[in-house]
């Protein structure tokens, strides 16, 4: 029995060129890369199609997305740790004077886990500070609140803001309007 090749209008069939397959699902066609790859157990090569685009009688509209390895994208939090480096009062800051940064990072380390800067940068022990950290982290609350009027668990809601790395690029996730009224209140921008 002779195999039968599929007809398709001519606006659709000038695009079904070598290395090309076309589909139809209801009223469109669709254009395809075919390659092949071996599969074990398999006698024959089995086909792979890689989608290019839409096809129109005007052309092929391509598509823009783009495949990423799950592996290339980084979920970090970014709102609750942002705002606290914001509201960090100067006068705590001059109390522990260069070693500020490093006690900072780590009381947002031990606040919120997954906070971005834990995200490749390097985080000092606790146990090497000149000060007590438990009691930094306590003095820190209590001047943010003394200077800003706001609490650490108000701040909480800014946890649900994320820093979303794919690759190279970043982007901050979805901002509700209750955390953007909360920020805007503490003058506190974030950018990425």
């Amino acid at each position: 029995m002779p195999v039968t090749e599929k007809t398709y209008p001519d606006w659709v069939q000038a695009y079904r060129t070598r290395g090309t397959t076309v589909k139809k699902k209801g009223d469109s066609y669709y254009l395809y890369k075919r390659t092949s790859k071996r599969v074990p157990g398999k006698k024959y090569p089995q086909p792979v199609d890689t989608y290019i685009g839409v096809i129109t009688p005007d052309g092929v509209i391509e598509t823009r997305k783009k495949k990423l390895e799950l592996s290339d994208i980084e979920v970090w939090e970014y709102g609750y740790s942002k705002a606290l480096w914001e509201l960090c009062p100067q006068g705590w800051k001059d109390a522990l004077g260069e070693e500020w940064e490093d006690v900072l990072k780590a009381i947002l380390l031990q606040w919120s886990p997954q906070t971005y800067l834990g995200a490749g940068y390097a985080i000092k022990d606790p146990e090497t500070f000149h000060c007590s950290f438990g009691a930094q982290a306590g003095l820190l609350s209590r001047r943010i609140y003394k200077e800003h009027k706001v609490d650490r668990k108000e701040l909480e809601a800014l946890k649900a803001i994320y820093l979303v790395r794919i690759g190279k690029e970043e982007a901050v996730s979805r901002i509700s309007q209750e955390q953007q009224e909360l920020l805007e209140r503490l003058r506190v921008k974030l950018d990425g």
